[in-house]
C-alpha cells in the first residue's frame, strides 16, 4: 500500500508581506492561497520586521521571518535556506533576487527543487539584463499577473519556451471582502468620482493630471474629484487643479481607513484611473467589489481586468478628452451603470474569474503534490 505523499515544502523568497503595496499585498494574497492547500511554507521577508510571524489566517505550516530591510542578513539566511535544506519549490517574490535564488540552487547540482518567478510588471518589462536572461532560462516556471507581463518578458528572453510561462493574475483578497463600509469622512455634499494612488513624482503615469483636465472641460460644473493618497507629487497635483480652474473640486485625501474608503467606492459616480504602466490593477478590483463603474486605460495589465462596455470603459492613455466623454457617458446613462457595475462585481464574487477560490486553484495546480496539470 502507497503511502500518503507528504505536502510540497515551499521557501519563499518576498520583498515584503505586510508592508503596504501591491506585490505585497499579492504576496499575502499568495500565502493565505498556499495555507488553504495545506502546503508547508517557510517565508524570508527582507523588508517586514523582525518581529513578523504568520497570522493564524496562515495556519501552522506557515512560517515568516522578517530582516527588517537587510539585504545581507536576508540574503545569508536565503542561502542557508537552499543550500541546507530540502525544499520541492523556490518561490522568488521578485526579478531583483532571481540571479541570487539560481545561482545558490545551481550549488546543489543533483537538487530536484524547481524554481519558480513571479513576475509583476514594470520590473520585468525592460530590465532583463544578460545574467537575468540566463537565470529565466533556468526556472521551472515563471508566473506572469498579465499577457502584457508575459509578452515583454518572452521579447526580452527569446529563448525561452513559451510553456515555461503561465498567466497567474492577482485577486481580491479576503482583507478586502470582509469590509463594511463606515460612516464617510467629510467630503463635499456632491457628486464625484474617485482615484486611489501613490501620488510620487515617479508615478505620473497613473494618470492622475489627465483627469483633472478632464474635470475641467466637463459641461456639469457641480462633478467632484477625490483623490486619496499621498507623495511628493501632491504639491504639483494641486497647482495643476489650480491651473485648470477646478482646485475648489478637486480634493486630496490621505490616511483614510479601508472601511471609509469602501464608502467612497460605494457612492462615487466613477472610479477613474487612467494609468498606462499597470502590471495588472487589483485597485480596480477593489472598485468592482464595492460597486464602483470604472474607467481605465486601454494599456498593459488594465486589459486583462477591465473589459470596454463589459466590466468598465477604456480610453485612451493621456487623453483628456476621452476620459471626459467617459465622464459624462456614465453619468447620463444609468442603464449603462449599472450593467458595469453588476458585471465588474461579477468577477470578483461567487465563481467569478478574480475570486480567492479561483486563485487558489490556480495555485494547486502548480504546488499541489496531487496535482500534476497546467494551467
Amino acid at each position: 500500500m502507497v503511502g500518503k505523499r507528504a505536502p510540497a515544502r515551499i521557501l519563499l523568497l518576498v520583498t515584503g508581506v505586510f508592508v503596504n503595496g501591491g506585490i505585497q499585498r499579492f504576496n499575502h494574497t499568495l500565502l493565505a492561497a498556499l495555507s488553504a492547500l495545506d502546503l508547508e511554507c517557510d517565508v524570508l521577508s527582507m523588508h517586514d520586521s523582525l518581529q513578523s510571524t504568520a497570522p493564524p489566517g496562515f495556519g501552522t505550516r506557515t512560517s515568516i521571518r522578517g530582516f527588517a530591510g537587510s539585504r545581507w542578513k536576508f540574503s545569508q539566511c536565503a542561502f542557508r535556506n537552499i543550500v541546507g535544506n530540502r525544499y520541492d519549490w523556490i518561490l522568488i517574490g521578485h526579478v531583483n533576487l532571481l540571479v541570487f535564488a539560481i545561482a545558490t540552487l545551481l550549488l546543489k547540482p543533483f537538487s530536484r527543487t524547481r524554481a519558480v518567478l513571479i513576475a509583476h510588471g514594470i520590473e520585468v518589462w525592460g530590465h532583463i539584463g544578460r545574467l537575468r536572461r540566463l537565470a529565466f532560462l533556468r526556472l521551472h516556471t515563471t508566473l506572469c499577473v498579465s499577457r502584457y507581463t508575459r509578452r515583454r518578458v518572452l521579447e526580452q528572453v527569446p529563448k525561452l519556451h513559451h510553456d515555461r510561462l503561465a498567466i497567474f493574475p492577482n485577486c481580491l483578497g479576503s482583507t478586502w471582502t470582509g469590509l463594511n463600509p463606515s460612516p464617510q469622512r467629510p467630503v463635499p455634499d456632491a457628486p464625484f468620482v474617485l482615484s486611489v494612488s501613490r501620488l510620487e513624482r515617479g508615478d505620473r503615469y497613473k494618470g492622475i493630471v489627465t483627469v483633472i483636465e478632464a474635470l475641467s472641460q466637463l459641461d456639469d460644473p457641480s462633478l467632484h474629484y477625490i483623490v486619496v493618497g499621498h507623495g511628493n507629487d501632491t504639491v504639483f497635483l494641486r497647482e495643476v487643479a489650480a491651473r485648470c480652474g477646478v482646485a475648489q473640486r478637486v480634493h486630496f485625501l490621505h490616511g483614510i481607513s479601508d472601511a471609509e474608503l469602501v464608502s467612497m467606492y460605494a457612492q462615487c459616480k466613477a472610479f477613474v484611473l487612467p494609468s498606462g504602466n499597470e502590471g495588472f490593477g487589483l485597485v480596480f478590483l477593489e472598485a468592482m467589489y464595492f460597486g464602483a463603474p470604472v474607467i481605465a486605460a486601454a494599456e498593459k495589465g488594465a486589459l486583462d481586468v477591465v473589459r470596454d462596455g463589459e466590466t468598465g470603459l477604456l480610453v485612451r492613455f493621456g487623453d483628456s478628452m476621452a476620459i471626459k466623454r467617459a465622464i459624462e457617458r456614465l453619468i447620463g446613462d444609468a442603464v449603462l451603470r449599472e450593467h458595469l457595475r453588476e458585471r465588474g462585481r461579477s468577477t470578483v464574487v461567487g465563481d467569478g474569474e478574480f475570486t480567492f477560490a479561483h486563485f487558489t486553484r490556480r495555485a494547486g495546480q502548480i504546488f499541489s503534490p496531487n496535482e500534476n496539470c497546467a494551467i
